[in-house]
């Protein structure tokens, strides 16, 4: 019965939470429909800008203002090439074709982590996966690839979102690592002069970056809470290494997006989930707060176990 009671909580915190990305969505209707699918539709105008010839890094998408006005908001692609050339097979379907596509295939991606992990369905209301899912980003087909169980689908994850590798090495994932290496040698030596804009271009792109999210979700907003976070994520790696490079890319990751909470559903915790749904703007630094608080409770836990082991064992007690 409390189980239930708990999960029927649960539920109506997701939906109380992810509510106010469907309000803005029908705030000054339709203007702001535009916002759906658009990180899929900015990666495919990499891809379509780079075989068209260009530099896919100045690819970019614009958003209506709030309100509406004569002025858009500029978003650049900042991906790295792997990226750019994981988007480039799909460049020969139309570009709205291709957004309601991927939109299609993000919904079956979260529908695929929800159920590969054993969670009740309604947890696509999950606020940093429900946000991930209307505006398509990559983050959400990349948890579901590191979820699978080819070791193929595993690699492509990093190309969705470099990141991902931190979580590889968290799941051991060794063999999907070996051809994610080969793999970007490979585009190294075919795709040389891709990398040599990339490079170029990477100062310019990271300012944009930094400047436009402010820092993002993570700690790197804030040095000191940065050494805090680090800390936590340090501590947790001596008792679950899996667990601290899931969290590490929410929690440190620079410039980081609400959607990379999503990062935390593979450790299955009701409340480190029920705490990052309230974690919706970048700042109350609430995501590596969360973490932090997340830490500091594993590794609490894991000390008053052991103690308590140490006190049962009359040999330990004794000395003897």
């Amino acid at each position: 019965m409390v189980r239930r009671v708990a999960s029927a909580a649960l539920f109506a915190w997701f939906a109380y939470r992810a509510w106010p990305t469907v309000a803005d969505l029908l705030t000054d209707w339709p203007f702001h429909l535009d916002t759906v699918g658009i990180d899929g539709r900015l990666y495919y105008r990499a891809a379509a800008t780079w075989l068209a010839g260009g530099d896919p890094w100045t690819a970019f998408t614009t958003t209506n203002t709030w309100p509406p006005s004569g002025a858009f908001v500029h978003f650049l692609f900042t991906g790295p090439p792997p990226t750019v050339l994981a988007f480039a097979p799909f460049v020969w379907i139309p570009e709205d074709a291709f957004v309601v596509g991927w939109l299609g295939l993000s919904v079956a991606a979260a529908i695929y982590t929800i159920r590969r992990l054993g969670l009740p369905l309604w947890w696509i209301l999950f606020p940093p996966l429900f946000y991930g899912l209307v505006v398509s980003n990559p983050q959400i087909v990349c948890l579901a690839l590191l979820l699978s169980r080819s070791k193929w689908l595993q690699s492509l994850a990093a190309p969705m979102k470099a990141y991902a590798v931190i979580p590889m090495i968290g799941e051991r994932q060794w063999r999907a690592l070996t051809i994610l290496a080969v793999g970007v040698v490979v585009s190294v030596v075919l795709f040389w002069p891709l990398w040599q804009t990339y490079a170029a271009d990477y100062s310019k792109v990271q300012d944009w970056l930094v400047g436009f999210t402010g820092g993002g979700f993570s700690a790197t907003r804030d040095p000191r809470l940065f050494v805090i976070t680090a800390a936590a994520i340090g501590a947790l790696l001596l008792i679950d290494r899996r667990a601290a490079l899931w969290l590490a890319v929410p929690a440190l990751w620079p410039a980081s997006q609400y959607f990379y909470a999503t990062f935390a559903m593979p450790l299955r915790s009701p409340w480190l989930a029920f705490v990052l749904a309230a974690a919706g703007t970048p700042n109350a630094s609430l995501v590596p707060l969360c973490i932090i608080a997340y830490a500091g409770c594993r590794v609490v836990d894991r000390f008053v176990r052991w103690w308590a082991r140490r006190g049962s064992n009359p040999h330990t007690v004794s000395g003897t």
